[in-house]
């Protein structure tokens, strides 16, 4: 289908601004989503102390570890108090919800050990994956995932016509505008399902809540709990009774919640106590949940062990869609194959993201006369380089830095950060070339995860190449996608110091004719 000259310059011009201006929020998005894939990998990887085998097939006892947390300190009738397991790892992180904040425990069921959170690595990088830190950061996220939709619908219509032309032209040798521009049209034909995808199901999981506020606030006339209870993420609203009563075993309360939903099983993935210690005091518990497959959970009193609320009460039709749109965005099915297909489609999009801009700058102004065109070129370089640099310094600091020092985790995020801002305003100097200041920072990030993981191998027990042997699986992954983000750092660095950038082409035209026609 041809379309008029008119509708053309129409959708080329929606696909070029929704591009450009989402570009380098994407950017972070897709990069730090390839992090967010190994999250649960490299919170075992971030901290020497959980490279332990699991245990037997026997579960852990939530009541020893619920002592092992009183001995860090009293439980105040009132407290809230979480504990997380894993699969992979016979540890379980306890969480205690205070006044001043959270505080974090890593808890050994076999051993009693009980250690304090000394590095968020793993879950800042997922936070930063939809903005999780900046106000509004995942109404955010979702708005810049609908302009990634309008790039795609816009993309694909103005290119649909020469498809079949472009799907493998990849000219590497040529100038930079019309390379670019290949690589940027072949990755985007190959990754649109896996893009078009994530798009989607990220602009409803991310917009899902700020959704249910406008129809809370219209539709229900301020009734926000039929909104929720629509949703199916009801939860028990009970007043304490402000006076003390005795606990029932928390192992007796997972029991109770197992009994009561039918298809619970194995170790509950997640425990709750609410208002501990007090009258009215409740648990919930919730169980594995299946790839695709249904949620399980129980709230539980904690006094009486009556079951008041379950997951076959409450489920909903939206709930299981946003639960089967939350698996598929994350992969949670045949992972062994779906992680390093997504990490390597999402490298990819970022690759897309880097060359669409590129492709508006040589388009638009070739020689950069234009000062917003030329900070436009510079922040694409300093925010995509600079965020690899980034995440390497943040790796390197996860080793470096001594494991008793005081706002550890605190340290390494600054760390982190400061590198990041390095890296941007490093390629705002308008000294440096922007393809050689992208060329060092992307060499600094290999050097340095390579560096991460050979210093693992001379001083860790688990590494690259015993992880396996020892039955952690967990520190082999996270060492290989080091390893892979140092050979993919380098081989970017190497390609952008060979090439020499060609002299701009006047006038806008290919050997084919119009760029947007290439």
């Amino acid at each position: 289908m041809k379309l008029s000259p008119r509708t053309f310059r129409i959708q080329f011009d929606l696909h070029a601004w929704a591009g450009v201006i989402a570009s380098l929020f994407l950017f972070v998005i897709f990069f730090c989503g390839v992090f967010a894939m190994f999250r649960e990998e490299l919170e075992v990887w971030q901290e020497p102390a959980l490279h332990v085998a699991p245990p037997s097939e026997s579960p852990p006892s939530f009541d020893l570890m619920l002592e092992r947390v009183r001995e860090q300190g009293p439980l105040p009738r009132g407290s809230h108090v979480g504990m997380l397991t894993h699969e992979d790892t016979r540890f379980i992180t306890a969480y205690l919800f205070e006044p001043t904040g959270m505080r974090v425990l890593w808890l050994d069921p076999i051993t009693g050990t009980a250690l304090p959170e000394r590095s968020r690595l793993a879950s800042e990088l997922y936070w930063m994956h939809f903005f999780y830190r900046v106000p509004w950061g995942m109404e955010f996220s979702g708005l810049v995932s609908v302009a990634l939709l309008v790039a795609l619908v816009s993309g694909l219509w103005i290119h649909l016509k020469d498809l079949r032309a472009q799907w493998w032209r990849f000219r590497p040798t040529v100038k930079p505008r019309f390379s670019a521009s290949d690589a940027h049209k072949v990755l985007g034909v190959f990754g649109l399902p896996f893009t078009a995808m994530l798009a989607w199901t990220g602009a409803v999981l991310c917009l899902a809540g700020l959704a249910a506020q406008g129809f809370g606030s219209t539709v229900y006339r301020g009734q926000a709990d039929r909104v929720t209870k629509l949703r199916g993420y009801s939860v028990p609203v009970r007043e304490s009774a402000g006076k003390d009563a005795p606990m029932l075993s928390l192992d007796t309360v997972v029991e109770r919640a197992r009994a009561s939903v039918p298809g619970a099983e194995g170790t509950p993935r997640y425990v709750e106590l609410h208002d501990y210690g007090d009258a009215r005091g409740w648990a919930g518990v919730y169980f594995q949940l299946a790839p695709l497959g249904p949620d399980h959970f129980a709230h539980v009193d904690s006094v009486s062990g009556e079951t008041f609320g379950s997951s076959v009460e409450s489920r909903t039709p939206n709930f299981t869609f946003e639960r089967l749109l939350f698996d598929l965005h994350a992969g949670r099915f045949a992972e062994a194959l779906m992680k390093p297909l997504y990490a390597l489609l999402s490298l990819a999009m970022c690759a897309v993201l880097v060359t669409g801009n590129l492709i508006w700058l040589e388009r638009r102004d070739p020689l950069r006369t234009r000062r917003g065109n030329r900070v436009l070129e510079r922040l694409t370089v300093g925010v995509s380089a600079g965020l690899a640099f980034g995440t390497a310094v943040y790796c390197v600091a996860n080793r470096v830095l001594p494991w008793a020092m005081a706002r550890r985790a605190d340290w390494e995020f600054g760390l982190f950060l400061g590198a990041w801002a390095l890296g941007v305003v490093i390629a705002l100097v308008p000294r440096g070339a922007s393809r050689r200041v992208g060329s060092v920072l992307s060499a600094a990030a290999a050097v340095l995860f390579g560096a991460v993981v050979v210093g693992d191998v001379v001083t860790q027990d688990a590494n690259l190449f015993t992880a396996l042997s020892r039955g952690l699986p967990p520190v082999f992954m996270a060492e290989a996608f080091l390893a892979a983000m140092a050979l993919g750092c380098g081989g970017l660095a190497w390609g952008l110091r060979r090439r020499k950038t060609a002299e701009p082409v006047s006038g806008g035209a290919t050997p084919e004719g119009p760029l947007v026609k290439a």
